[in-house]
Order: structure tokens, then sequence, then C-alpha cells
């Protein structure tokens, strides 16, 4: 009768190594797995602050765009800032988005890349955009047509002239301080502030308190 192999003859022994690189195998991709995952919970939110600050630098650059047509404009008309509402020839009336068309050539520089709601101002020809401009210098006095020269700006660069819009809760194109205080600019989209152009055609991101303290920069 034929011998049978022990437990420990030849043929276990052969195929010991092959298990236990198997084994190995499988833990060696377990930790190799945790290791990535590790790796990813760490990057993750540096990832997440460079995307961040992106799209805060290319809203910024909107805006620098929107100061640079907003100068163009005053150079063309007398010094005056544009206004924010115009009348329409046809009825009704055209938004400073659509006024200052001629000098951007881009509509999509009326859009922060992080605003999930651009609106338009309702009763007017409009484009979608993020950003509203500062009433107390494009709409004196609530009138259409009405806007201050830069000349009669006593801090150009101390005074806002665009800010970015709350777009969630209001349709609007511009921002009246004295009357709605804050309560329509969008303060916290970029972290814990937002984006602001000012009058000499600077930007700047500030928090919200930072327009009011030391200095009122929604004021002329």
């Amino acid at each position: 009768m034929a011998a049978v192999p022990s437990a420990d003859g030849p043929g276990m022994r052969a195929r010991r190594p092959k298990a236990l690189m198997r084994g190995f195998a499988l833990i060696e991709m377990i930790v190799v797995v945790t290791i990535i995952l590790i790796l990813a919970a760490m990057l993750l939110p540096v990832l997440e602050a460079a995307l961040g600050s992106g799209e805060r630098v290319s809203c910024l650059s909107n805006l620098h765009h929107l100061g640079m047509a907003a100068t163009l404009y005053a150079d063309d008309y007398d010094d005056r800032i544009v206004p924010a509402m115009l009348p329409c020839p046809a009825g009704g009336a055209i938004c400073w988005d659509v006024t200052l068309q001629p000098y951007l050539r881009n509509r999509q520089i009326l859009l922060c890349p992080t605003d999930e709601t651009p609106r338009q101002a309702p009763g007017c020809i409009c484009e979608p955009h993020s950003y509203g401009i500062n009433l107390a210098l494009a709409q004196v006095g609530g009138y259409m047509s009405s806007s201050l020269c830069v000349s009669q700006i006593e801090r150009p660069a101390q005074t806002v002239l665009w800010c970015e819009l709350n777009g969630a809760r209001y349709a609007t194109h511009g921002v009246d301080y004295d009357a709605d205080g804050l309560e329509k600019v969008a303060i916290s989209r970029h972290g814990t502030g937002a984006n602001y152009g000012f009058v000499d055609g600077h930007t700047r991101w500030l928090q919200p308190e930072r327009t009011l303290d030391p200095r009122n920069l929604w004021r002329p």
C-alpha cells in the first residue's frame, strides 16, 4: 500500500512558501492603502485651501477688470462714474453691467467662480452678475443716471466702488449701505471675508468690519 505523505512531508513544505507570500502580499496591500488614506486625509484640507485661494484670486481679477472698465468709462464721459442704471430708449432701464460691456467684452468677468447664485436685477436689461456697485456713488439720491464724478471722491483709494453681492437672498444691482448696511453684501464668500474694488481701481480682500472701521469705506 502506498505511503500517505505526512503533514510535514515534502509536498506540504513545497506549498508553504506560496501561502506565506500570499499572506505577506495582502498585509502589504492593506498597509499601502492605509498610508494612502492617511496622506489623503492630511492633504485634502491643503488642496481645498489652495483651490479656495485660486478662486479668490480669480474673483479679485474680475474686480480689477471691472475697475479698469469703470476708469475707461469715466475717461469717455467727463470723469463720471458709471451710473448704476441708465434709461433705455425703448423703455425701462439698463444696468451698469450692460453699460460696461463695450469695455469688458466678456460676460464671465461678471461672475465670481464661487458664486452659486448669480442674479439679475429685476425690471431692467441686465446680465447675471456676482458683483454690485456702490449706490452712494452710482445712484445718488436713488435717481437713474445720477452718479458722482471721480474727482468728487475725496479718498478714491479708500472708497468702495464694487462689492460681492449676496445673490442667495437678493436680486439687485448694487448696495446702499446707509439704507441696508451690509445685508446685501456677500461678506464671507471667501473664507471670513470678501473681495472689494475701489474707486482708484485697486482691489482687496477684507473682512466685513474692515469696511467700516477705522473708516466707513462706503461713503464718498
